[in-house]
């Protein structure tokens, strides 16, 4: 049986590396049922948007008026697309250049990019990331304080039994900046408390700095 693979993009304002990783996305899953999907969070720029629909006239790109960040645009393509196989969730800079194999990901598998200091890094946004575990059923408090693996790049791949109970818990979306920093941390404790295997793909990823805010 062929997998049905959605690959969720958040975006803002792109640049040309957006282009670059769906050329590179193309190539590398061209094996599964593949369907590209470029979730917008409220860009001023839609350059690069005109030039993919020109290149690229399967790829689909909405305008959710999203404010919440990647978790905004992976929940609301996950509700529009709820019946694929297997979710990849990524940011636009975040370049993937060599080979995934996504048969390894099972329901209790996912692949992220592995950073492993917790909130320790960024202490100052600790307080706000246990803002957002208000009233979420999630046993946190024995490892918040503690280095912890981070789904990085707010970045990971999984199944559909996956994303559809991360966003059936993690309840509380991020409204800024600071609110996206900790989600990092906060999809990775939930791979970590519900006991998930993780693989990590940094060795397989081209993080690309974009200077955005």
């Amino acid at each position: 049986m062929i997998l049905s693979l959605l690959i969720i993009i958040c975006s803002k304002n792109p640049t040309e590396i957006l282009i670059k990783n769906i050329i590179n996305l193309y190539k590398i899953f061209n094996i599964y049922n593949l369907k590209i999907c470029i979730i917008d969070s409220c860009s001023t720029d839609l350059t690069i948007y005109n030039e993919i629909s020109k290149k690229f006239p399967l790829i689909e790109i909405h305008f959710p008026n999203n404010k919440n960040y990647e978790y905004g645009a992976y929940k609301y393509a996950y509700f529009k697309y709820p019946n694929y196989d297997i979710y990849c969730c990524i940011q636009d800079s975040f370049l993937i250049v060599k080979n995934i194999d996504i048969s390894k990901i099972d329901d209790k598998t996912v692949f992220i990019y592995y950073s492993n200091y917790g909130f320790n890094k960024h202490n100052s946004i600790k307080s706000l990331g246990i803002e957002l575990l208000r009233n979420v059923d999630l046993e946190y408090k024995k490892i918040i304080n503690k280095h912890f693996t981070l789904a990085t790049h707010c970045s990971f791949i999984c199944t559909n039994y996956t994303i559809k109970n991360l966003f059936g818990t993690l309840i509380n979306p991020p409204i800024n900046k600071n609110g996206s920093c900790c989600y990092e941390r906060l999809f990775g404790l939930y791979f970590i408390i519900k006991k998930y295997n993780t693989i990590n793909i940094s060795d397989k990823v081209n993080k690309i700095p974009n200077g955005r805010i």
